[in-house]
């Protein structure tokens, strides 16, 4: 008689509440591109939040970060939070961790410049923009945010992929000491390996393709954060 698999029931963490923030450009009217990245976390029974970035992220980055920690957390020190980004939220997500580290469980992030994008750096004409500043390669803001170590780097979550047509280079996603998850086409695997690119811990390649926009979409991505919810919610 074939033996039955145990199934483990799994809940979610009490008190944890899932903030998506949305990238650049993205009104809260629109927020449904983003409702299958959050059906994944209502799956597993987590009340999720989604906010548009202030002033549709084209304000200065630490004034838009300053905003978002009123409407992302709450008075209550006992509540937990997962931190979601994509594109300049993840960059505004790594912001708030850092603000409240003992809050803060995790953080995934897709498509998100933080070390910056070349883009923004040939945008002369539309460099009177703080946000554009904020996302040069190289900005200040970007450089003394990675020097922020309050948050565990390990805690942090970081997905892109090598077709990133907005942040240039696509590995300007990658953050140090952190879970980097790279979408590529599996011939490029071997490639990448053979030049060190995963010679640092933490660094995943996953077959497939997506760009800037549609990563938050990708199937291969939602299974590894679902594989991560479940080291969670076992852990606590």
């Amino acid at each position: 008689m074939p033996r039955r698999r145990a199934v483990v029931q799994l809940h979610p963490v009490p008190q944890t509440t899932v903030v998506i923030i949305m990238g650049t450009f993205v009104p809260q009217i629109i927020d449904f591109v983003y409702q299958p990245l959050a059906d994944l976390f209502i799956s597993h029974g987590y009340a999720v939040k989604m906010l548009a970035i202030p002033c549709l992220g084209l304000g200065a980055l630490d004034g838009a970060a300053d905003m978002l920690t009123e409407q992302v957390f709450s008075d209550d020190l006992n509540a937990r939070y997962i931190l979601v980004g994509h594109s300049q939220g993840g960059v505004h997500t790594l912001d708030l961790a850092s603000r409240r580290p003992k809050q803060v469980l995790a953080v995934f992030n897709f498509a998100a410049p933080h070390h910056g994008t070349h883009l923004a750096n040939l945008g002369h004409w539309v460099s009177w923009i703080p946000a554009i500043r904020g996302m040069e390669a190289h900005s200040r803001h970007l450089h003394n945010l990675r020097g922020v170590h309050e948050f565990e780097v390990e805690k942090i979550h970081s997905l892109f992929t090598v077709f990133d047509q907005l942040v240039v280079p696509w590995f300007a996603s990658n953050v140090y000491g952190a879970r980097n998850v790279v979408l590529m086409p599996r011939g490029l695997h071997r490639f990448m390996t053979s030049v060190g690119f995963r010679r640092s811990e933490g660094v995943e390649l996953i077959h497939g393709y997506a760009d800037h926009l549609f990563v938050i979409w990708h199937k291969r991505l939602h299974e590894y954060i679902e594989a991560e919810l479940v080291k969670l919610e076992r852990s606590t």
